[in-house]
């Protein structure tokens, strides 16, 4: 099994998937069609089917639907269990309870520009929290999750405060490829994979597969 990716200051897929033994929670019967035998309860099984199964984690289109990345919303079991292909934010919630931490109710929401309120910097302190962000991309009507971030001085002069950094994020995408062409990859932990992104911050606005956040989601307090 790969280790964690040196190139994400904050990385809970790493916190919770790779470096975790404990089960995963039980999230009622939703995962049951797609993971009958219960594999994916072992966290690092999960780690391993994204860092190392190539038609897990950067599938084809004949292996799309039985990629076993438990945020794949087009696995058969996952349309079985919804009866529909466009649970993306079930799916991202659901992994969230499974391996990190979410509780069962609806998080509170706060669109991105909510005035006098710096959303960026908001994720930051969550993900250094241990707490994930779902996000919702308004123009797509899709739903993706941030688990990870990374800062840059935004000039060589700059203290080292969050506030005069640009940031990145590392994106949950359950629809594979992403939303806008199905086949965006980026490489993590030394492998290519459709399942993870990457989104930027651009100015007070952060930005992922070319679709704007409108909204983000999560336990951590405001």
């Amino acid at each position: 099994m790969p280790g964690r990716d040196p190139n994400w200051e904050v990385d809970l897929i790493w916190k919770y998937l790779g470096d975790t033994s404990t089960p995963g929670r039980k999230t009622g019967d939703w995962f049951s069609f797609m993971d009958p035998g219960g594999t994916l309860d072992d966290r690092k099984a999960v780690y391993d089917k994204l860092t190392s199964s190539a038609a897990d984690t950067d599938p084809d289109m004949t292996q799309l639907r039985s990629a076993m990345i438990p945020w794949n919303q087009r696995h058969d079991g996952i349309i079985k269990a919804f009866k529909s292909e466009l649970a993306c934010g079930s799916v991202v919630k659901l992994s969230f309870m499974k391996y990190m931490g979410w509780s069962a109710g609806e998080p509170k929401s706060r669109t991105l520009d909510y005035k006098g309120w710096n959303g960026v910097l908001w994720i930051v302190k969550s993900l250094r929290a241990g707490q994930a962000v779902r996000c919702y991309l308004r123009s797509k009507d899709h739903y993706v999750g941030i688990v990870g971030c990374r800062g840059k001085k935004m000039h060589p002069e700059a203290d080292d405060s969050d506030a005069a950094k640009t940031w990145e994020f590392l994106v949950m995408d359950p629809w594979a490829g992403g939303a806008t062409t199905g086949s965006t990859t980026i490489q993590y932990a030394g492998v290519q994979t459709k399942f993870l992104g990457v989104a930027a911050q651009v100015g007070q606005k952060i930005v992922y597969d070319s679709i704007e956040v409108y909204s983000v989601e999560g336990p951590f307090p405001w």
